[in-house]
């Protein structure tokens, strides 16, 4: 039994078998251009695209490739002030990016203070094994009463920053006597155009 360590190996499966790589977009029922991604490791399989090749080529291929998951969308996060963290799933994102980090999870923002980067209603993608803060970036943060925000870092002096059009969203500051923890960093947004 073959393993394909793609892509190499899935290009050369495919000569052997006097297959083209139109041949795997017809069978995918994808455009040729997205063949061209998975064969240059641009894009990951997703499971069903996998089982197909292992259904086209025959019984002795396997495919050894990362798989294009979805990542579970929890609940909400406040894109303003603090608000109660309540885990609530909404559904699944498609990974939007083979390297995104296993163990990342996605919440919707409600609220307007990070409305430069991230609408009202917009998604962010949290990955909780990234927690050291730098200045530039944005994380979601969790108080000591269960409240939840997501907001930008910034240091001297060390605080939560508003990204917003709205003046009425005011800096928080890091060292006031607030108890707080870094839930994860946010690696990734989507929001509708």
């Amino acid at each position: 039994m073959a393993n394909i360590h793609l892509p190499d190996d899935l290009r050369d499966l495919l000569k052997r078998n006097g297959k083209r790589q139109i041949d795997l977009a017809n069978l995918l029922n994808i455009d040729p251009t997205a063949v061209s991604k998975i064969l240059t490791g641009k894009r990951l399989l997703k499971a069903h695209e996998a089982s197909a090749i292992l259904d086209w080529l025959g019984p002795e291929v396997t495919v050894d490739a990362p798989i294009n998951t979805a990542i579970p969308i929890i609940g909400q996060v406040s894109g303003g002030n603090w608000r109660e963290a309540i885990q609530h799933p909404i559904g699944h994102l498609p990974t939007p990016d083979p390297t995104i980090p296993k163990g990342t999870f996605a919440l919707r923002v409600v609220g307007d203070s990070m409305d430069q980067y991230v609408e009202d209603g917009g998604t962010v993608v949290v990955d909780p094994n990234d927690r050291a803060l730098f200045p530039g970036r944005f994380y979601v943060v969790l108080n000591d009463s269960g409240e939840t925000t997501f907001k930008q870092f910034a240091n001297e002096p060390a605080r939560l920053v508003p990204c917003s059009s709205n003046p009425v969203h005011v800096d928080i500051t890091i060292g006031d006597g607030t108890a707080f923890s870094i839930v994860g960093r946010v690696i990734w947004r989507a929001s509708r155009m």
